[in-house]
């Protein structure tokens, strides 16, 4: 009996251990986020009725802690935007108070972008750990779903369990750190703490395309339209959890917001693309491709931001702008690129305060009323900083086509640095680095030629995020390309390839990958018309030396084509040998 119980434990402990194991890290553990929606269905009563359409409560598939709202929208409806509100409870609990939630995504991406323009969609709203959800609408909206993210691993009640034990783990064997303070040179303010996108990010909110940077003349102040009492643990949170609904439900490539700013003064590295970049968010439509944009998390209708925060937000605004060659006080001129929610027409000159809210530019409320007025004190805070030096601009690209090589291949990287008026830098250092285990790591240093240009080899054995750096000189101000991905994908190499075989008769193949990877997938395609479609798939395992070997039979006669793939992993791309036509004899050969 002894022995039973002996057993019993260890195999308890033994599945312990693997529930636990992702978070035996020395990084903080976070829970893997889950995106899900359901059908709005159920209004009730009529939008005369001073409430509005009211749905029926909706028990969410699983539990939540962000919701947003679309709808299908007409684009010939003159009438105005519908007023929302929604409210939640948790099983058992109680509802929470009617908050009322933006009835259009408030930012955007400028038009004539690759990214998406939402459409009748609201705002998403953080609402902490909830099952149930109802809305509230001044007009009957058609086509209704609820879109919801769940970031604190509470989605379901084994979730519920694993998130306990692995954040009990996790606090045991880390500690919380890690903020970006490396200056750049050329600021006229030394750089404020800065919470980078790998700790409340890491790889749950990749964006969709490398980012794209113009200028940074102004910046606004947005707020998120959430409540206020959330807590420090909760703001990481929430931060990744917008960022999501952006990517996912909005259809935008990344976070829309450059920055974040939580009641506690703690600042977060927003859109990727790197902090001392002029990375183009979604923040402003009509103007992100020439300003930064700053959100408070938060409500700011009627309750000021916290003094913490506002002096956050001066340090931030501080070093941002004379970073990019351009003072912190007085007025900027901008050009609209228009956009359904901005007040000025394309190609019109918009002269602005350096620090201005999102409703000085575009239709919107935002950042409230109160957060509004308090932007004389946080221009006050600011002060007038001029920027230092001649502003210089690093551009970069790869001759790698997509950004892909081959393992054990080579890119050239190629560039060059300029002044701000377009006079190239001579004789310059130019540090070309690959992010490795979180830090940036100078792989070369390529001097700028006559013309200002400069090349670097790069040879990853994985798939490394890249920028180039220069680091100033003398009046000379320091600049950084936005980061982008050079992916390394395996070679997946075929043998002697049968181009001939008969029906009923096995056709085998071998191969090689290399670096070895555990499995390959062997593809199967029939030519269906003109076209080849997929017809099976089998798992190879390789050997220790990444050789593998498969086989098929075709049931019939015709023409086929077969490939060997790997998977996309942790370090590596998805690789793919040659696609191989073979000719089946049948019976449509006789």
């Amino acid at each position: 009996m002894a022995r039973v119980l002996a057993l019993a434990a260890a195999a308890v402990v033994a599945t312990l251990c693997v529930v636990a194991a992702p978070a035996l890290s020395l990084k903080p553990y976070r829970p893997e986020p889950v995106d899900f929606s359901m059908a709005g269905v159920g209004a009730l009563g009529e939008p005369d009725r001073g409430e509005g359409v009211v749905s029926l409560p909706l028990d969410a598939p699983k539990r939540f802690n962000l919701v947003g709202l679309s709808w299908a929208a007409d684009a010939n409806d003159s009438h105005a935007e519908p007023a929302l509100a929604i409210r939640t409870r948790i099983d058992g609990g109680g509802w929470t108070r009617w908050a009322s939630v933006s009835s259009h995504a408030e930012d955007g991406p400028d038009p004539g972008t690759d990214e998406a323009r939402a459409s009748g969609m609201s705002s998403p709203v953080w609402v902490g750990d909830a099952d149930w959800v109802q809305y509230r609408s001044s007009a009957r909206l058609h086509g209704v779903r609820l879109h919801f993210v769940n970031t604190t691993g509470t989605a379901t009640a084994a979730d519920r369990i694993q998130t306990a034990l692995r954040g009990a783990v996790s606090t045991a064997v880390t500690s919380v750190g890690g903020v970006l303070r490396a200056g750049l040179a050329g600021a006229a303010e030394p750089q404020p703490s800065i919470v980078p996108r790998e700790q409340w990010a890491g790889d749950d909110c990749e964006p969709r395309t490398s980012p794209a940077h113009g200028q940074v003349k102004a910046a606004y102040v947005h707020h998120t339209v959430n409540p206020n009492d959330y807590s420090k643990a909760e703001a990481r949170q929430i931060v990744l959890a917008m960022c999501r609904f952006h990517r996912n439900t909005n259809g935008w490539n990344d976070l829309g917001y450059n920055f974040v700013v939580d009641r506690f003064g703690t600042i977060y590295e927003g859109r990727a693309g790197g902090i001392g970049a002029a990375v183009i968010g979604a923040q402003a439509e009509g103007f992100n491709s020439q300003t930064t944009g700053i959100a408070n998390i938060g409500t700011f209708d009627e309750v000021g931001q916290t003094q913490a925060a506002l002096e956050a937000i001066a340090r931030l605004i501080r070093w941002k702008l004379p970073l990019h060659g351009y003072p912190t006080s007085g007025t900027a001129v901008l050009q609209s690129a228009g956009g359904a929610s901005n007040r000025y027409a394309s190609g019109t000159s918009v002269r602005v305060r350096r620090v201005l809210g999102h409703r000085d530019t575009n239709a919107t409320a935002c950042p409230g009323d109160a957060l509004y007025a308090q932007l004389p004190e946080l221009r006050a805070l600011v002060g007038g900083v001029a920027p230092q030096g001649v502003a210089t601009s690093v551009t970069a690209k790869l001759d790698a086509p997509r950004s892909t090589i081959d393992y054990g291949d080579e890119a050239t990287l190629s560039g060059s640095l300029t002044a701000r008026d377009g006079t190239p830098v001579i004789g310059q250092p130019i540090a070309v680095q690959v992010r490795v285990a979180g830090r940036w790591r100078t792989s070369s240093t390529p001097v700028t030629a006559p013309d200002g240009s400069f090349a670097a080899t790069l040879k990853p054995r994985l798939t490394r995020a890249v920028r180039v750096r220069f680091a100033g000189a003398g009046d000379l101000r320091s600049s950084v390309t936005p980061v982008f991905k050079l992916a390394v994908r395996p070679v997946v190499s075929l043998g002697r390839a049968p181009r001939r075989g008969s029906q009923g008769v096995a056709v085998r193949i071998r191969g090689k990958v290399h670096p070895r990877r555990p499995r390959v997938y062997q593809v199967l395609q029939a030519q269906r018309r003109s076209r080849f479609r997929k017809a099976g798939v089998k798992v190879l395992r390789t050997t220790r030396k990444g050789t593998f070997s498969g086989s098929f039979i075709p049931a019939k006669g015709g023409r086929y084509r077969y490939y060997v793939s790997t998977k996309p992993s942790v370090g590596l791309a998805r690789g793919a040998s040659r696609k191989v036509v073979i000719g089946i004899r049948g019976a449509s050969f006789r």
